[in-house]
């Protein structure tokens, strides 16, 4: 632990605004786990509940269903059943009643994957900064002291060297997480498209309330 801090300090004052980074970026990566996972934005179960019973014709169980369950995909089932038994029953309509629940709960998913995309993008760049600093140290010493004081250089080069892995570190795994998300949102957005389309399908067939 005392070699970590160590290393830590030697790596200048721009350690600090990296440190910070890196536990912005576990506390999203760890959020997003847990947020986006299919129990919490696709139940599975409740939505082939909602679907068997409009297939069977059973309207209000349908909707009863849809609302005991909270999540993305069950709100813009219910949304859409709401503006059928309210009379709005064309396919505009009922897929009006979809987008006005995915225009505010899709971009409240990608809120914090988009975080992950600028810290992978930021902690790489800090991290040369300190790079410059550090060789920029290096050269004052030289121009100072030429070759006489060994130390100083070697802190000039430990901070060059240390902000820079720090950074890559950080940028590595909120990259690789960033894509993860963002590859997982498609595959939720395609799917939430499929069940509107199943539910919009078998709403214009005319089942009766």
């Amino acid at each position: 632990m005392d070699y970590i801090i160590s290393l830590f300090q030697k790596g200048g004052p721009l350690m600090y605004p990296l440190f910070v980074l890196g536990i912005v970026s576990v506390a999203f990566i760890i959020e997003r786990f847990y947020s986006l996972s299919y129990k919490k934005v696709i139940p599975t179960k409740e939505v082939e509940a909602v679907l068997l019973y409009l297939r069977e014709g059973r309207l209000t169980e349908a909707i009863t269903t849809a609302k005991v369950k909270e999540s993305l995909a069950t709100n813009i089932i219910a949304n859409v059943l709401e503006f059928y038994m309210n009379g709005r029953k064309s396919r505009e309509d009922l897929e009006l009643a979809a987008e006005e629940v995915a225009k505010v709960e899709i971009p409240k998913m990608e809120n914090y994957v988009n975080l992950l995309g600028a810290i992978a993008a930021i902690s790489p760049l800090l991290g040369f900064l300190g790079t410059v600093t550090g060789m920029i140290q290096v050269f004052e010493a030289l121009s100072l002291e030429g070759l006489t004081n060994p130390s100083v250089l070697s802190a000039g080069i430990s901070q060059a060297l240390l902000t820079t892995a720090f950074g890559l570190t950080i940028a590595i795994p909120s990259l690789a997480a960033y894509w993860y998300f963002r590859s997982k949102l498609y595959s939720m957005v395609a799917q939430l498209e499929n069940i509107t389309n199943d539910l919009i399908y078998l709403l214009e067939k005319g089942i009766e309330k």
